[in-house]
């Protein structure tokens, strides 16, 4: 691999990681915000922060490119969006009856669900070490998993399951569509996607009226977890997404963002005084070799 080239997959990792992070800690922020909104009016005061901020972005001088013009940027960011649009609303109905450590935990599962479904998707086969890299990265989700109480939680787990899938679906798109295509562009349609969707289901559970209280979107920390989940946890995120997925395989982007459950069950941790046990630091430490494994 030339300098040039290895250099740029290295700065997608570190961008794929930092993204993590920040998601990590939406776990905790989404968990404390759902104490004061409901779920979809929630999610929707997250996605009109996302989508306003892209479409600002959209109308600078830079942005104002052909990409606008290319029906394949809108066929893949919906195509991409509507999978991300239902992981979002399943993963934060989740959050509801389960702790953001477990839910970062299930989320993750979507490791191991991407090879299979990008395999089917391009006929192509994933290398021995995408394969070890994934199943070492399952293997440390489900040492994470262990002790974990799940009496009552039941409903929790099987949306945030169904969720795993979602991304995988997105993630396997991306890799098999979005390649040539300008990131930003395909990032801002995926949000607006998104934020229709999260709208749509605000309107229909009539919970609208939460969306438009500024008494319950101004407690600090709603409008915090409002500006964090929507700027960075949303549009910087799927551009980081987009641009890394030039550079990486989405085997390699899926094994990345499996150190999610790590940094939320830590962050969780610090935050919420959820306590970690052995096997759950174990799990961490599989994710961890499991990127070292992976092909860069």
């Amino acid at each position: 691999m030339p300098r040039s080239q290895d250099a740029s997959v290295w700065a997608a990792r570190g961008l794929l990681i930092f993204v993590t992070l920040v998601w990590g800690a939406t776990f905790t922020l989404t968990k404390e915000a759902l104490v004061v909104l409901p779920v979809y009016a929630f999610l929707s005061l997250r996605f009109a922060a996302a989508a306003l901020a892209t479409l600002a972005l959209a109308f600078l001088p830079r942005y104002r490119s052909s990409a606008w013009k290319d029906a394949r940027t809108w066929a893949v960011g919906a195509a991409a969006g509507i999978p991300l649009g239902a992981s979002f609303l399943l993963q934060t109905e989740g959050l509801r009856t389960i702790t953001p450590g477990l839910s970062g935990f299930l989320t993750g599962l979507n490791v191991v669900i991407v090879p299979v479904l990008t395999s089917a998707l391009t006929k192509r086969r994933p290398d021995a070490r995408t394969w070890w890299g994934a199943t070492l990265a399952g293997a440390g989700l489900l040492c994470m998993c262990v002790g974990t109480p799940l009496a009552g939680r039941w409903e929790g787990v099987a949306e945030t399951i169904l969720c795993a899938w979602c991304i995988a679906l997105q993630i396997a798109a991306v890799d098999r569509w979005a390649k040539g295509l300008d990131a930003f562009a395909v990032a801002a349609v995926e949000v607006w996607v998104t934020a229709l969707l999260a709208w749509a289901a605000a309107l229909v559970t009539g919970q609208w009226a939460s969306v438009v209280d500024a008494r319950a979107w101004m407690a600090p920390v709603t409008c915090t977890a409002v500006l964090v989940n929507g700027l960075l946890g949303t549009a910087f995120a799927l551009w980081a997404q987009n641009w890394a997925q030039e550079r990486l395989s989405s085997a390699q982007t899926a094994v990345t963002f499996a150190l999610e459950p790590v940094f939320a069950a830590a962050i969780g941790w610090w935050t919420l005084g959820e306590p970690m046990t052995g096997p759950e630091i174990l799990g961490g430490l599989l994710i961890v070799a499991s990127m070292a494994v992976a092909p860069a």
